[in-house]
């Protein structure tokens, strides 16, 4: 297999620790992607605690179809997800939207929300073209948000409350692998796949994750451990994101850390200013998503997330999906604005203007889920 060139000295995703050559899918699957996995749990994003004593339960809070709701042309269900753990309980909510006119099992998205209710608002009085749900519904798509804050809060705090609050022997006591908000927020986007799995009008065999920035992030963190998801759609998620971490022309690991620390586990503060002693780099995250679908965008003014960066590291996963005898990214060459890249497994687009997720970020994400998903 011809490697693309390796502009940024990344470590090669073909080789395992021990200097073992990944030559074939089976070696990936096996060998590379568990070790891979282990390091981003360990080294970056921290790992869940043991959940086994952790009751889950899951139900419809509320169901409805009416006029006043997208005009009748979809119903909307409240679901309510309840942890429970040595007599501490812990619940968020999130709305799905599913056609009204859905007689087979339809697709959907699945948004990590990292803003207000404006941009998620289940009574549609707020239409954010960051969550377009008309247009989603319009184009045969079910989807669902649910709000980071309510999992776990966008902010330094402790780990008392949220999801964390569950484990409260962590506060005291907190190994340096433990997890981040990031892993918090992605536990939750799986959350609401077990849910898909029991609704008969969703297909959950083709469901995408999809966030914008820190949710980017979470985006492609959650479908790297849950492969359930058939596609993971980032917006912008830059540094610790899709954007490689050397030669970094925007945010490095230290600004990102000096900010939100608590995104990610303390191990990670290991690499601040020592980029080069990164075991991995973002490109082994895309990575462990293969062979499913990933599709990234980035806009012409964030030059903080690094565009160049972002699309070099999907030129750098491309070799796993090589693997299993498909094409990854269609070419190596950055496209130019407003020239979307829908062809291989790894889809791309590069949209003037700022660091957002608009209603053209969907219609490429739709549109690509349309060929592929």
């Amino acid at each position: 297999m011809k490697l693309p060139e390796n502009k940024r000295n990344v470590p090669s995703v073909l080789t395992c620790m021990d200097g073992t050559e990944v030559t074939d899918w089976e070696i990936w699957l096996t060998k590379r992607r568990p070790e891979l996995l282990e390091l981003f749990k360990r080294e970056e994003y921290g790992r869940l605690p043991d959940m086994s004593d952790v009751e889950l339960r899951i139900r419809v809070a509320d169901s409805r179809q009416s006029e006043d709701i997208l005009e009748g042309r979809a119903v909307r269900k409240t679901v309510e997800v309840l942890a429970v753990r040595r007599g501490i309980h812990f619940s968020f909510c999130f709305v799905v939207f599913i056609p009204a006119d859905a007689i087979k099992p339809v697709p959907a998205f699945v948004t990590v929300c990292n803003r207000g209710i404006k941009d998620s608002d289940p009574a549609r009085h707020f239409l954010s073209p960051f969550y377009p749900v008309e247009t989603i519904i319009s184009r045969g798509y079910a989807c669902a948000a649910f709000r980071t804050q309510e999992v776990s809060p966008d902010y330094e705090e402790g780990f008392t409350t949220g999801f964390s609050r569950l484990f409260p022997e962590f506060v005291t006591d907190r190994p340096d692998d433990a997890w981040g908000a990031i892993t918090a927020w992605s536990w939750a986007a799986s959350r609401i796949m077990d849910y898909f799995e029991t609704e008969p009008l969703i297909d959950e065999r083709r469901v995408a994750l999809v966030g914008h920035s820190r949710g980017g992030k979470t985006a492609l963190w959650g479908a790297a451990q849950d492969e359930r998801f058939a596609m993971a759609v980032s917006s912008c998620a830059g540094n610790s994101g899709d954007a490689l971490s050397r030669g970094a022309k925007g945010e490095r690991i230290k600004d990102i850390l000096t900010r939100f620390p608590y995104w990610f586990c303390k191990n990670y503060q290991k690499y601040m200013e020592k980029e080069e002693t990164l075991p991995f780099d973002q490109h082994m995250l895309l990575g462990l998503i293969a062979p499913r679908l990933v599709y990234t965008s980035s806009k012409t003014f964030d030059k903080w997330a690094d565009p160049e960066g972002q699309f070099e590291s999907l030129v750098q996963a491309d070799p796993v999906y090589r693997l299993f005898g498909i094409e990854g990214l269609e070419t190596d060459k950055k496209p130019l604005p407003e020239q979307p890249l829908y062809q291989g497994r790894i889809g791309h687009h590069y949209k003037t203007g700022n660091h957002d997720m608009d209603e053209y970020d969907w219609n490429c994400y739709l549109n690509y889920a349309d060929i592929h998903l």
